[in-house]
């Protein structure tokens, strides 16, 4: 594990010759990336980043507003890009994933072999329709939050039954969907950097004409990767993980200059 001032966790060989950025959704923790960065080649080098305000991180309060959160992770990722990374960010960490990318210095982001977003409107709609509360609770309420928990799954239903995991639950999706409702684009425009668009065919949180306006965001069109499952499909199938191991495996030949088989 990484040092405590640090926004990340760190997994795997120090000396990978390519490492994944991973940014966890909204009401999660970077603990949700564990099995996945564990199930990669030793080609990768695995960095989550984790939004504060979560259990354990040294009482630290949750960011302000995503101009704040995206401040802390930007420096940290930033120390990291030396290398040839792939950049991950599942639902609303789909908004970190896109904006650090595109906002990297340019010599660092010529190191991007691929951005995935998963499972996340589109950068476009979600700048377009943030309404810029000056503070979490004004633009959702803590109904409509609870309501959330129960449309996007991944949580046991038992645990909704207990009113204090209920409680601290909302109370952390409220402060982190904050962070979507102040989400701002990168100003540079659309990204040059290849991007992937992941979904779960059974998610019915994201519709397709959602999904497709990713390609508003990048110079070239997205590729768009379905697999099946709903919101959490990231984490609850092995498809994705075998998808990841491919993309990685594929980043560390073209560094080598070598093709993949």
């Amino acid at each position: 594990m990484c040092a405590a001032e640090k926004s990340y966790l760190r997994i795997g060989e120090r000396n990978a010759p390519v490492r994944l950025l991973a940014f966890h959704h909204g009401g999660g923790s970077a603990l949700s990336f564990l099995p996945l960065a564990r199930g990669l080649p030793d080609v990768c080098e695995t960095f989550v980043f984790e939004l504060t305000g979560r259990a354990g991180d040294g009482g630290r309060a949750p960011a302000a507003d995503y101009a704040e959160a995206f401040a802390r992770f930007s420096v940290d990722a930033t120390d990291v890009v030396d290398r040839p990374v792939v950049v991950i960010g599942h639902s609303l960490g789909a908004l970190f994933a896109h904006n650090i990318a595109s906002l990297l210095p340019g010599d660092q982001r010529e190191l991007v072999h691929t951005v995935i977003v998963s499972a996340s409107r589109s950068a476009v709609s979600t700048a377009a329709t943030a309404p810029m509360p000056d503070r979490p609770f004004l633009a959702r309420s803590r109904e409509s939050l609870l309501a959330d928990l129960h449309a996007f799954g991944g949580v046991q239903p038992e645990m909704l039954e207990d009113a204090d995991f209920v409680d601290a639950a909302v109370t952390l999706m409220g402060h982190d969907l904050h962070l979507a409702d102040t989400y701002t684009r990168p100003p540079s425009g659309p990204s040059p950097v290849p991007h992937q668009v992941w979904y779960g065919r059974q998610d019915a949180t994201l519709p397709e004409e959602e999904r497709m306006r990713w390609d508003e965001s990048c110079l070239a069109p997205a590729v768009h990767r379905g697999f099946s499952g709903g919101h959490f499909y990231l984490y609850e199938r092995s498809e994705p993980g075998a998808a990841l191991g491919e993309l990685v495996t594929a980043a560390a030949a073209a560094a080598a200059g070598s093709p993949t088989s």
